[in-house]
């Protein structure tokens, strides 16, 4: 169990079902606006729900390059780890959007494990 799951003074949903929409509280650009919480599935069960691939479309536009779109298709598993070296190592290459992606192009040649 997380640390304080019995602890309802820390957390006090909008919902009987434990959902709600919170403040965004930490200093960001988001900061001010609001976002929807969920109780979640336990991590075995979420795995096996959430689509198998992700397609990242990413956008590069500088004074030298014509701005164009790259996409890429990333495993599940790897999202999280492929997301935070796009933001650390991307430079100009800015994330433009995020979607489930159930197959991928033969051409991408990703594999749920890889």
């Amino acid at each position: 169990m997380p640390k304080n799951h019995d602890r309802s003074e820390l957390w006090i949903p909008d919902n009987p079902d434990g959902s709600g929409w919170a403040d965004v509280d930490w200093v960001s650009i988001s900061q001010g606006s609001r976002y929807h919480y969920r109780h979640g599935e336990p991590l075995d069960v979420a795995i096996v729900c959430r689509p198998p691939f992700y397609k990242v479309v990413t956008r590069l536009e500088t004074d030298r390059i014509r701005p164009h779109e790259n996409t890429y298709f990333v495993a599940a598993a790897k999202l999280a780890d492929f997301v935070g070296e796009l933001v650390w190592h991307g430079g100009e290459e800015t994330i433009w959007h995020i979607e489930p992606c159930d197959k991928p192009p033969a051409e991408a040649k990703v594999t749920e494990s890889s």
